[in-house]
């Protein structure tokens, strides 16, 4: 067979049909090495740096090779980068030395270590690895405990790729990829274990439903230590041969002309973000700074991780529609950590759903269709159908039988997507990842989210579990009302609620703390609120709306003690809270 033949033969290679990801990186470098796989924006602007395929192949083998030589294999690291391409070669470094990365956010300069060292504690790892130039600082902040300031620290940009003779073993789908922790945990962080054959069967899921291929362009800010920025924006263009354009979130949200103006100056095919985003670019893009823009080549503009608000979608498309933006190019979508990414996505050329429901009805789990406009009603998003070989019921959580056409029920999942379960929690991953119906069929991932199904398009309408989605990124609020009830002497620990209120089409947070009651009359309750939104500011990267003081026992709870976050959310919306202060 002669040499073109052989790169013809090469070049018709399916990535599915590879074993792992790393195969399908070693295909893309020996049939297109050349070819640009990942640019990085500096400040969302300028070209800082580039990767080719064959590049990004021969720096992983160098990281790779260095990190076995620190008797990394086998063991699992941290992930320290500030946005950029040298996280790129690390993860896909460590992949090929069988060591396993977790992607973590750079701690703020004010940060308390607590929530590094609970990751550390629960996945026992083994190092750091991060770019010489935040090693001194990373090295710094470390010191602050005595736990992790001996842990190794390792800079992957002044690595030396030297063969050491020595044959590693090449993963195969069986192993283990990558952990996945859950955002916002501190005392409770949870891994999701994520195996080769998991990020395999999502990544073509993801191909298959939203059409990548090799001419694509993807466009990303969504930051590399989240589930959507890490398979998205780096994973998926190599899986599908595509070039993959990246700048950091931060010069996202400072100026987000920057988004839109790299999506027009590349063409880009595929890009999106939580809601937020695109109510941000209606915002601070005003009506002079959108000319110039040319966003007619953008085919898919995703919305995934937070609720999805069709006015946004609106706004959105009338601001831009005069920049070629079109309203099909929506693509509302469904997914989370525990399926490693994707569930439900819709049809690339169909223009997205739209249900108006009774509130009445909808707060009863019933769906009861109205006029759109209706008062007392409330228009939801369809988050599109099943992925490929995906499965999603809906399911009464308490009988664990399927729910009818016209109600509401917890979403289920099956299908090759879904991950291996919590790293170190087998009671919590059998109630998660093994649920079985009442028939005894099974088993199936239960997500904790609230849908109804029409056609089989998937309608997200709440939340099972009380977790607070912000700006695309999950919080868990006994976290934070554990974290706060820790801050000061004076405030009553365990007797907080935290929950979002929406004002103005946005969601804010709110923290209720009740205030011991010996603290109540002589207690600075000014200090005290200072206090809770430094730790809030501190421990999560998060601005409190409002913190407000509650008298003892203001706290609404079950009789069994349990915090009851959506009775203090309607108190404090109707002034029933018995309130010392609020700032």
């Amino acid at each position: 067979m002669s040499g073109p033949q052989e790169q013809e033969l090469a070049r018709q290679v399916r990535p599915q049909e590879l074993g792992t990801l790393l195969d399908v990186l070693e295909h893309r470098a020996r049939v297109h090495g050349e070819r640009t796989a990942f640019i990085y924006l500096d400040e969302g602007e300028s070209e800082e740096a580039r990767l080719s395929f064959a590049e990004l192949d021969a720096r992983r083998r160098t990281v790779a090779r260095a990190l076995r030589r620190e008797g990394l294999e086998g063991q699992r690291v941290l992930l320290f980068y500030l946005p950029g391409l040298d996280f790129v070669t690390a993860f896909f470094g460590c992949l090929s030395a069988g060591v396993v990365p977790i992607a973590v956010n750079p701690p703020l300069p004010t940060e308390r270590t607590s929530r590094i060292q609970a990751i550390v504690d629960d996945a026992g790892a083994s190092a750091v690895l991060t770019a010489g130039n935040l090693q001194p600082i990373l090295q710094s902040w470390l010191a602050q405990d005595e736990r992790l300031a001996g842990m190794p620290l390792l800079a992957t940009d002044a690595m030396d790729g030297a063969e050491d003779g020595s044959e590693p073993r090449r993963p195969v789908r069986e192993d283990l990829a990558f952990l996945q922790y859950t955002s916002g945990s501190t005392t409770l962080p949870r891994g999701v274990r994520v195996g080769h054959d998991n990020l395999m069967a999502n990544l073509e899921c993801i191909r298959h439903t939203i059409q990548l291929e090799e001419r694509s362009v993807s466009v990303t800010w969504l930051p590399c230590f989240h589930d959507m920025g890490l398979i998205n924006g780096v994973l998926e263009p190599v899986y599908a041969g595509c070039l993959s354009v990246m700048m950091s979130p931060l010069a996202f949200i400072r100026r987000p002309r920057r988004w839109l103006e790299a999506i027009s100056r590349y063409r880009a095919t595929h890009s999106g973000g939580p809601n937020f985003a695109y109510d941000l670019c209606v915002r601070k893009i005003p009506a002079r700074e959108r000319e110039g823009l040319e966003l007619g080549s953008w085919r898919q503009a995703y919305l995934s991780a937070e609720p999805i608000r069709r006015d946004t979608l609106v706004r959105f498309h009338d601001a831009f529609t005069a920049q070629g933006f079109q309203w099909k190019a929506f693509y509302p979508c469904y997914g989370l950590a525990e399926a490693t990414l994707a569930v439900t996505g819709g049809d690339l050329e169909a223009e997205p759903l739209f249900r108006s429901v009774d509130n009445t009805a909808l707060e009863q789990r019933r769906i009861v269709e109205v006029r759109e406009g209706t008062p007392g009603s409330t228009q939801v998003v369809g988050c599109g159908t099943a992925g490929l070989d995906t499965e999603v019921l809906l399911v009464d959580p308490e009988t664990r039988q399927r729910v009818a056409a016209d109600q509401v029920g917890e979403v289920w999942v099956r299908g090759p997507g879904v991950a291996r379960g919590y790293l170190g929690r087998a009671e919590e991953s059998r109630e998660t990842f093994e649920a079985r119906l009442d028939t005894g069929e099974g088993p199936f991932l239960r997500t904790g989210d609230l849908a109804f199904l029409q056609g089989g398009e998937v309608f997200i309408v709440g939340r099972l579990k009380d977790v607070l989605i912000i700006r695309g990124r999950n919080y868990y609020p006994h976290d934070l009302e554990w974290t706060v009830g820790q801050c000061h002497p004076a405030l009553r620990a365990g007797c907080a609620a935290a929950f979002l209120v929406e004002e103005q089409g946005q969601e804010k947070l709110i923290l209720a703390q009740e205030v011991q009651r010996e603290h109540q009359e002589g207690a600075p309750l000014e200090d005290l609120l200072g206090e809770i939104r430094q730790t809030i500011a501190e421990q999560y990267g998060l601005q409190l709306h409002r913190a407000v003081l509650v008298r003892t026992g203001g706290i609404p709870r079950t009789s069994s003690g349990k915090i009851q976050r959506r009775l203090c959310r309607s108190m404090f919306e109707s002034g029933q809270l018995e309130e010392l202060a609020r700032g």
